[in-house]
């Protein structure tokens, strides 16, 4: 479980569009594809996450985008694919955080009924130094034959940028904002509750969907692993 929740957190058709969308200076088109290659402390590669943009549309005055998610272990060894869902309004960037809940199921819980409660992540259009950013939250429902099994609750707290840095990544070197959170994590198993945090060190640009790198620390500031983003096109 806690190597399935490190990968999630680097760091989620009816139709196609050809047209290209622009919003809040980013261009999303179908086809398009990113990899986030993830690493131990130690700098050991611990495998990838591949995403391709399925759908583009507009609805309403928002941009919605249907975007695949594969998970790959460093042997080569691939999950099921999952989708994910990113909405641009013109002032937020805001990510459905509901394929987390489809990499659970299959990851070993296929056997569980959820039901997603919650679930919200926004970054705001424009980004700067000390700005606090709103919490993020998913909450899901775990339950099998009509009986209530497990709760779980994930809370990314205390958001807020702290600096802007220069990054470099496989991709190039960017100007990007460093934010950071406290994630707090409550599993109720038969009402019993079961209480973990990290914390998450993400840095992002103005012009890119996915966070360019990305760390995670445990409850005593040791570095657990860090993700980057090795592709963009």
């Amino acid at each position: 479980m806690k190597t399935l929740i490190f990968s999630l957190l680097f760091a989620i058709v009816p139709f196609t569009m050809s047209q290209a969308q622009t919003c809040l200076g980013m261009t999303f088109k179908t086809g398009t594809n990113f990899e986030i290659s993830q690493f131990s402390a130690k700098e050991k590669p611990m495998g990838k996450i591949t995403y391709q943009v399925k759908d583009v549309r507009k609805e309403g005055s928002s941009t919605v985008m249907d975007i695949t998610a594969q998970f790959q272990d460093e042997k080569g060894n691939q999950r099921p694919p999952y989708l994910i869902h990113y909405t641009c309004t013109g002032n937020e960037l805001v990510a459905d955080m509901s394929g987390m809940m489809q990499a659970m199921q299959n990851g070993g819980m296929k056997d569980m009924e959820m039901k997603l409660k919650t679930n919200k992540l926004i970054y705001p259009g424009k980004l700067s130094v000390g700005q606090k950013l709103n919490d993020g939250q998913m909450e899901v429902e775990m339950s099998s034959n009509g009986s209530t099994m497990m709760n779980m609750n994930m809370v990314m707290a205390n958001r807020q940028v702290e600096s802007k840095d220069p990054i470099t990544t496989p991709i190039g070197t960017f100007d990007a904002f460093k934010v950071s959170s406290d994630v707090n994590f409550e599993n109720r198993v038969m009402g019993i509750p079961v209480r973990s945090t990290m914390r998450v060190v993400s840095y992002r640009t103005d012009n890119q969907l996915f966070d360019i790198r990305s760390e995670t620390y445990n409850k005593n500031g040791k570095l657990m692993g860090y993700s980057l983003l090795t592709k963009a096109n």
